[in-house]
């Protein structure tokens, strides 16, 4: 009885750990809140970045990046914007993960994205523990 107990346990779990392919795609949105002033045809950067994180004197290496051109928000309306990258990308064993979200105007960085899941500034995702779905909200950067 006991066998078969584990089993029908294991065979539950399969489509949980199968689930998984190993990619290295994020989903999620980001938000320019109703408070921000508006702005018209920037562009909204995200970069998904992997780092070795054993190596501490070597840079972080581009995975993907999604470019929203023509990028505009209206003060008093929340725009939300849906992103995806990193779909044809794998995880590597060992490596870590991270996201940078900006809104440019040409190549000054206008707006920085805050992310939910990481309050301290560095946003970690897709290994330890870590999102594959993101949700981000933009504010002003200080110069």
């Amino acid at each position: 009885m006991r066998i078969f107990a584990s089993l029908f346990v294991i065979v539950l779990a399969l489509p949980v750990f199968g689930a998984d392919d190993g990619s290295a795609k994020i989903t999620g949105s980001i938000a320019a809140p109703k408070a921000l002033k508006s702005f018209d045809k920037l562009v909204l950067e995200v970069r998904l970045y992997e780092y070795d994180p054993r190596i501490a004197d070597k840079a972080a290496d581009l995975v993907d990046m999604l470019e929203v051109k023509d990028f505009s928000h209206t003060e008093g309306k929340e725009t939300t914007e849906t992103i995806e990258l990193g779909a044809k990308a794998k995880i590597k064993p060992g490596m870590s993960y991270y996201i940078t979200v900006f809104v440019l105007d040409g190549k000054d960085r206008t707006y920085i994205g805050d992310l939910a899941h990481a309050p301290n500034g560095f946003a970690k995702v897709l290994t330890n523990g870590e999102p594959r779905e993101i949700r981000g909200t933009l504010r002003s950067v200080k110069k």
